[in-house]
């Protein structure tokens, strides 16, 4: 091509048609240039295409990261109100109450003096950004979150831990002086033999150890409030990103819950405080061929069971059981459940009942009849 745009050139000058020559030189170059332009913009294009391709990448990991963060903080929240903030509250109420230092120290054995694995939030992705200097390719307003969000996330990190490993030096000083969470309240000396217990003279050090307990547990309760209202605050903002960023990849998911689930988990209602009836209203509000929540038979199961043997609630236990029949009348196991659930609270005569209609709708059953042959009851297969 270009020698035969050469030899245009050259019988033009051996023509002598100067004027000629010049316009065609002139519409080369113009032609040569509108070619640069061109082949620039489809680079561009092509380097645009690639940029957004990663950009979506790393806005889908995260919003992967933001939804198992949001969801790990329900845990976090349930576990630190219920096993450590109500507890303390308990304690100092009836802290006045107390008639001596023994007392005090005994009454201090609803305290939880180990921790939860406080939030250890998912900031790969951001981190990555960072250090890849790909930050740059998030929008500004996106980006100005996305690092703020993970400041405050670290310094939860970091304020959570300080604070335990401080309760920890202070709890230490009533441990020297022979205090033991484990071997309290202090009808001890059945715990401890009777002369070891003597020759450490404990009793000595009752009210030190006192006074340390209720300094050392109000500090701990002070962090612990603050952990608390920051996870919430984390969560909102954790949120409020997931609204911007689902926006900018159209809207692909419903919400956070379900980024990383096709269900919402009917468990992060307990964590917010609803009790079994409300649960058992929202199970009764889905539609059972889209439903929000998992309301599977397996997954309604579980949930039973971790009533039952988790939180330790028989009766809203039975109630969901119940639910799991109502649900799947002609499956075998949600009767078999039930039937469990029935004898650990004493019915004897509805546990054999449901275990009986569960072996009906299976004979294959091993656990049903394992039972009722241990309850004396003939099973014929």
């Amino acid at each position: 091509m270009i020698k035969f745009f050469r030899k245009i050139r050259r019988n033009l000058l051996s023509e002598g048609k100067t004027g000629k020559y010049f316009k065609y030189a002139i519409g080369e170059i113009i032609l040569v240039v509108i070619g640069i332009v061109i082949a620039l913009q489809i680079n561009n294009w092509n380097e645009n295409r690639k940029s957004n391709n990663i950009l979506k990448n790393y806005y889908y990991q995260i919003l992967t990261d933001l939804s198992k963060d949001y969801n790990r903080i329900y845990y976090d929240l349930y576990a630190l109100e219920t096993d450590y903030i109500e507890p303390y509250n308990e304690f100092i109420k009836d802290l006045p109450s107390q008639r001596n230092a023994e007392a005090i120290i005994s009454s201090s054995s609803i305290l939880e003096y180990r921790t939860t694995a406080y939030t250890n939030f998912n900031t790969t992705t951001i981190e990555t950004l960072q250090s890849t200097g790909d930050i740059k390719l998030i929008p500004t307003d996106i980006r100005n979150k996305l690092i703020e969000l993970k400041n405050n996330q670290d310094m939860s990190y970091k304020a959570s831990n300080i604070n335990y490993d401080n309760f920890l030096k202070e709890i230490s000083r009533a441990t020297a002086l022979g205090y033991n969470p484990d071997l309290f309240p202090l009808d001890g000396k059945q715990k401890v033999p009777e002369e070891l217990y003597k020759d450490l003279k404990i009793e000595d050090n009752y009210s030190k150890i006192a006074l340390i307990i209720v300094s050392s547990y109000f500090v701990k309760n002070l962090g612990e409030l603050d952990t608390f209202r920051q996870l919430k605050s984390i969560q909102e903002e954790i949120n409020s990103l997931f609204i911007s960023i689902n926006e900018e990849l159209g809207n692909p998911y419903k919400d956070i819950e379900r980024v990383n689930s096709e269900y919402k988990s009917l468990i992060k209602l307990i964590y917010t405080g609803k009790t079994v009836d409300d649960i058992i209203a929202v199970v009764k509000e889905q539609d059972r061929e889209n439903p929000d929540y998992d309301i599977s038979e397996r997954y309604m199961n579980f949930l039973g069971y971790y009533y039952l043997n988790t939180l330790k609630q028989q009766e809203d236990a039975l109630k969901i059981f119940k639910l799991n029949i109502e649900l799947y009348p002609e499956s075998w196991n949600p009767y078999d459940s039930y039937g469990e659930g029935l004898l650990r609270s004493g019915d004897k005569e509805n546990g054999i009942k449901f275990y009986k209609k569960s072996l009906e709708l299976n004979p294959d059953n091993e656990n049903a009849i394992k039972v009722l042959k241990e309850l004396g009851i003939e099973v014929s297969k």
